[in-house]
């Protein structure tokens, strides 16, 4: 008989601590005081001691009808894991963890959706990885061994091209400041220049404020007015 249950996740504030709390109200619901001769647990692989169910998890347990926020997160040890009859996890890689933890528990760890479907193909398609995971590590190792001189070769070239371009950089960028700086004299003049030149120019408010096309009409008056006096001195 099944008389204690441990459910793992990672943090234990949230999947964990939920499975946890609603295996324990399901059970009084579906078996009454029976439900009192199994224990429930939940644990994470990494774990912070203490640490409270998070926000979300409170929220939707309330929903339920369960009270989340007691909940303290506890690091998953190895003796609580040789006590359980049942260990059910979130996912493959803490069963995996599990199951480093405590070898000879292997045959009682599931993921929870593997236990609840009654599957083992869960195993199989890990140990799959596991073999791939392998073969691409040894694929990679040969490849190394027949390409990695060259590869290396290729890095040593690329990084002192990439210093030399550095180099080239600084030395352009020293030639620019040296020009500017010879020609400042002159380029300071020329702004001067074009300033001047902008004081004679009506600039176009178009695509702007209401403001800009008030400053436009009073330039053009201030101008205009200008326009007038010589209209009537030629007229003397």
């Amino acid at each position: 008989m099944i008389r204690k249950i441990l459910f793992v996740c990672t943090g234990n504030t949230c999947r964990s601590s939920m499975a946890e709390a609603l295996l324990r109200k399901m059970l009084r619901e579906d078996l009454g005081e029976a439900a009192n001769q199994i224990q429930i647990l939940s644990a994470g692989t990494g774990a912070v001691e203490g640490e409270g169910a998070s926000r979300n998890a409170v929220a939707v347990m309330k929903a339920e009808g369960i009270d989340l926020s007691l909940h303290r997160a506890r690091r998953l040890r190895r003796e609580e894991i040789l006590k359980a009859d049942l260990i059910l996890t979130m996912t493959m890689g803490q069963k995996e963890e599990v199951c480093k933890l405590a070898p000879e528990a292997r045959d009682k760890v599931y993921t929870l959706r593997e236990f609840a479907e009654g599957v083992r193909e869960a195993e199989d398609v890990w140990r799959e990885a596991d073999r791939l995971r392998q073969l691409l590590e040894e694929k990679r190792r040969r490849f190394l061994d027949r390409e990695g001189p060259k590869l290396e070769e290729l890095r040593e070239r690329y990084n002192e091209l990439n210093r030399q371009k550095r180099a080239l950089e600084e030395e352009l960028r020293q030639i620019e400041q040296r020009m500017a700086q010879e020609v400042a004299e002159e380029q300071k003049q020329l702004e001067e220049v074009y300033n001047k030149i902008r004081r004679m120019e009506i600039p176009d408010p178009f695509g702007q404020g209401i403001e800009s096309y008030q400053q436009c009409a009073r330039e053009i008056k201030e101008s205009l007015a200008k326009v007038v006096d010589s209209i009537k001195k030629s007229m003397g």
